[in-house]
């Protein structure tokens, strides 16, 4: 075959499957310049390489998010290497996955699995949608999200608000990416304190009273020691509401709520959110 001829069936064939130049080039020299038999020989191939790609781990991706008007969702991406997760390609996906998520389009990891079945083809690595959450106003609120280091961590937050003015106002604005900047910095895993699982807490009352024990504290203070380091070594590390602020770590989140609500006009609270760290 001629060198231009060769060049423009490359081409062609690239068109038509999403593989690499190599792999092109190599399976039509195999099939003698025949087009077609090239084109069975790659999806062969690709079978093949599916297969093999299936049981390598997804330990890469991207946490992306998108909020509009009165929805919001973040999705988890995972690819296998971290070259795939920073291409545009990939990026676009994830983005694509979280505004289909917020509009509702996506309400289970599966129903991604096109879109991602699609990418993986051409990119050649296993790859997965593995989580997605989505929020919806009910009532008078705000859905922010953000994304920090490099896609690998984010948030996503519901405030509910008094009326449509507290909503909308600079106010509740600034508390949500106050409130972000927190929720991916300290990493809480709970609201407030009444949603911890009883489980949780028997297990940490459990660790805690066994190391009072060791150090020998008296039998009859142990229970009171032991609320006490629930009070400020759980719930002040693992509830929002009870944290204190990222920025100085003296102001507590509560206070920052309360006193957004003044500026804003009409008490704002704190609805629900998510936190998503890539791989966790």
């Amino acid at each position: 075959m001629a060198t231009m001829e060769l060049g423009q069936l490359i081409k062609e064939l690239r068109e038509k499957t999403g593989a690499g130049m190599t792999d092109c080039k190599k399976a039509l020299e195999e099939a003698g310049g025949r087009i077609d038999e090239a084109l069975t020989a790659l999806r062969k191939k690709g079978l093949a390489d599916a297969a093999k790609r299936s049981a390598r781990a997804t330990k890469e991706g991207a946490v992306a998010y998108h909020a509009s008007g009165r929805t919001g969702a973040i999705i988890e991406l995972n690819c296998e290497t971290d070259f795939v997760a920073r291409t545009d390609e990939f990026k676009k996906l994830a983005q694509t996955l979280a505004e289909e998520a917020a509009a509702g389009k996506l309400k289970t990891p599966a129903d991604g699995a096109a879109q991602v079945s699609a990418i993986q083809g051409k990119m050649g690595e296993n790859m997965a949608l593995r989580r997605l959450e989505r929020f919806e106003l009910a009532g008078d609120g705000l859905i922010e999200g953000y994304i920090h280091l490099g896609a690998k961590k984010g948030a996503l937050l519901q405030l509910s608000a008094a009326n449509a003015a507290a909503a909308q106002s600079p106010a509740a604005k600034a508390l949500a990416k106050e409130l972000l900047l927190q929720i991916v910095g300290f990493s809480p895993k709970y609201l407030r304190r009444e949603d911890v699982p009883a489980a949780d807490l028997a297990k940490e009352r459990e660790i805690h009273t066994e190391i009072l024990r060791k150090e020998g504290k008296p039998e009859a203070a142990v229970a009171k020691i032991v609320e006490g380091k629930i009070n400020k070594l759980f719930y002040q590390a693992f509830c929002l509401l009870e944290q204190m602020s990222v920025r100085d770590n003296k102001t507590p989140v509560a206070a920052l709520i309360k006193d957004a609500s003044a500026h804003a006009g009409g008490e704002l609270q704190v609805a629900r959110f998510a936190r998503y760290t890539l791989g966790e």
